[in-house]
């Protein structure tokens, strides 16, 4: 569970301090498109709670506040219109919504936290609009918002009565400071193993076109070189060894040669049956101990470590 969703996390969220990742670790285009509908949420989203939160408090439902009920109706239209801003260029307003979003939300807060004394778990708030700003944004982003809220709390205990008490401060500030030190330590791990998946299919991709140039240098020879003083001859279905051939049976032909033009990967048993029996393959009843005898015999023919056995596919030769 933890490798797919790491999997997943990578192939998305991965944010090296940037609102758009470089694209040497994963299609930057696919993670803006992921980052643009992740942001028309939150706005849509806020928008929506704006909107309703300031209706409710006007209507009297919710109780009301001279400024803040204002202020969360103005913050609801202001998303919506991100929305739309975003929504019709998303490559252009990505950057401008996104701070958008994010400074409005703390100002709001800030708004709320100082008039809505009556509300318990207004500060509950900040840890949601931080975490997006980790992944809006980034770890600078974070931290930076991060601080800007603490900065924003203490300057209200210290000018206002925010009715909290020392200790729910204290317990505020010590949440929130643990809050963010496992985002940045988890957004750490991934960008970790970004770095790590990138060089693994580096070296993947290195090693698939070391193999392709090998097989296509192969399919172009008339005569492979198969180390030791082993030569096989394409055309003649000839092998030698120090310029003396070695005589083959036919079927020894076909197996030599169809593992020779599939080299370095496993050559199943059904395709070693199919190459080596081709119409009789439904007449008989081929067995993978007829492919096991045949192979036995070319090994003898050649040095031992030249065919491979692989556990539940078949066999591999190796240039």
């Amino acid at each position: 569970m933890y490798n797919f969703f790491m999997k997943q996390i990578l192939l998305k969220l991965l944010t090296p301090d940037d609102p758009i990742i470089a694209s040497d670790l994963v299609d930057s285009d696919k993670l803006h498109e992921f980052r643009v509908r992740l942001l028309l949420s939150i706005l849509l989203t806020a928008s929506i709670a704006g909107a309703l939160t300031g209706l409710f408090e006007y209507l009297d439902i919710l109780p009301a506040s001279t400024l803040y009920t204002p202020i969360v109706l103005l913050y609801g239209v202001l998303n919506f219109v991100s929305f739309l801003l975003l929504r019709s260029n998303p490559a252009k307003y990505y950057l401008p919504v996104m701070h958008l979003c994010i400074f409005l939300a703390l100002a709001t807060l800030g708004v709320m936290s100082a008039s809505l004394i009556y509300d318990e778990f207004r500060f509950v708030w900040f840890f949601l609009f931080s975490f997006a700003a980790y992944i809006l944004g980034g770890k600078r982003y974070g931290i930076t918002f991060g601080g800007l809220v603490l900065l924003l709390i203490y300057t209200e205990y210290a000018v206002i009565d925010l009715h909290f008490s020392p200790f729910a401060l204290f317990s505020f500030t010590f949440a929130f400071v643990v809050f963010n030190l496992f985002a940045i330590i988890f957004l750490g791990k991934i960008e970790q193993d970004a770095r790590i998946l990138q060089t693994c299919l580096a070296k993947e991709a290195k090693k698939h076109k070391s193999k392709e140039a090998l097989l296509q240098k192969i399919h172009a020879e008339d005569t492979i070189d198969l180390k030791q003083g082993f030569v096989w001859d394409r055309k003649l279905k000839q092998l030698t060894y120090n310029n003396e051939p070695i005589p083959l049976t036919q079927k020894e032909q076909k197996l030599l040669s169809l593992l020779i033009e599939h080299a370095n990967r496993c050559v199943t048993f059904e395709e070693i049956q199919v190459a080596l029996w081709e119409d009789q393959i439904f007449e008989k009843d081929i067995t993978i101990a007829s492919v096991k005898t045949q192979v036995t015999a070319l090994r003898k023919k050649l040095p031992k470590e030249y065919i491979k056995n692989v556990y539940g596919c078949g066999y591999t030769l190796h240039l």
